[in-house]
């Protein structure tokens, strides 16, 4: 698994990375009413749609579960495997899946195939990104579902907030001021980009997709450099 360092382009692509899972998740559920960028949402909908006995539904949501899983094991065996030269380059290579295999889900869609096909490519996608990068600045981070973070931003938040300054605390007030500095952005970034997600695959269905696609490529490129210049 891959971590990002605080400031400049690095800390950049995680806030990109959050753009795309929301994006991703969005387009997904507007595309074929299955989440593709975390287990929650999948399982709950399983769940209703069992409940509701449409059993085809309840198929693709549980697919959509495993192939997520899935993707993360591809993204750690990509990591553990990948050749020593080449590991500093591990999230753009992961990156660089994804990327193919978004565009092979808009293809799909484009080409009247079924369903089943986009929600594997979609949630292989967005699994291999959730395992491709688990950290900034040393902080615990997800791109494609904001639960956790969300949780941890409110708990250090209010500690921060609410705690006595003094000289012994400076450290551990350091610390929470850094993890609301790198998880409060990836949540607005999520959050932006699940509305142009909507927005967009609304207007253009299919299409729509391509903005993942673009976004990924200009975070292609911008990891490449940093790591050229390293």
């Amino acid at each position: 698994m891959n971590e990002t360092s605080g400031g400049g382009t690095a800390f950049g692509i995680s806030i990109g990375l959050a753009f795309v899972g929301g994006y991703a998740d969005a387009s997904s559920y507007l595309l074929a009413r299955t989440f593709t960028g975390h287990l929650t949402g999948n399982c709950v909908l399983a769940a209703v749609s069992a409940a509701s006995t449409d059993w085809y539904l309840t198929l693709d949501r549980l697919l959509a579960v495993i192939v997520f899983l899935a993707g993360i094991l591809v993204s750690l065996i990509l990591n553990r495997f990948v050749a020593v030269r080449l590991r500093q380059y591990s999230l753009a290579i992961a990156m660089f899946i994804e990327v193919l295999l978004i565009v092979s889900a808009s293809l799909f869609l484009i080409n009247r195939a079924n369903a089943e096909l986009f929600i594997v490519c979609m949630c292989l996608a967005l699994g291999i990104q959730n395992g491709a990068l688990d950290k900034t600045n040393g902080i615990s981070v997800h791109s494609t579902y904001m639960t956790g973070m969300v949780t941890t931003l409110m708990q250090k938040s209010f500690r921060h907030l609410s705690s006595k300054r003094s000289p012994k605390e400076d450290s551990s007030r350091d610390s929470v001021r850094l993890t609301i500095q790198v998880l409060a952005p990836m949540w607005i970034s999520f959050i932006f980009g699940a509305l142009a997600g909507a927005v967009i695959v609304s207007s253009f269905h299919s299409v729509g997709l391509l903005g993942i696609v673009l976004s990924l490529v200009l975070l292609i490129c911008a990891e490449m450099k940093t790591q050229l210049s390293v």
